[in-house]
């Protein structure tokens, strides 16, 4: 079942391009968490978008606006604590479509 994130849809292609980053106990949550993971980078690319951040490429793209929105913090886990923050703030923004990010039913809460 594909995703939908703002309007733009992120294929089962790209899904299961995308598990092979994510290996995990089951097929379920490898799944689960690739889903998650192309989720948060297209919430990330389209507020690049938005801000009109340039880059080579999608990478440079994300960099530049974590870098620009949450900056840079050095060491420890703090960075991955903001970084996570200003993920929930895009998500609340978003209409997001096809996955369960927080509730019941997703393959990390059983």
């Amino acid at each position: 079942m594909p995703i939908t994130v703002n309007g733009v849809e992120i294929t089962d292609a790209a899904i299961h391009a995308e598990m092979r980053h994510h290996p995990a106990p089951s097929r379920e949550i490898a799944e689960y968490s690739a889903r998650l993971a192309l989720v948060a980078k297209e919430l990330l690319l389209q507020e690049a978008a938005r801000l009109e951040i340039g880059g080579i490429d999608e990478d440079a793209r994300i960099a530049a606006l974590i870098e620009r929105e949450v900056g840079d913090y050095p060491g420890g886990n703090e960075p991955h604590r903001a970084i996570s923050r200003y993920l929930s703030i895009l998500m609340g923004r978003a209409t997001i479509r096809g996955i369960d990010l927080l509730g019941a039913g997703s393959p990390l809460m059983r």
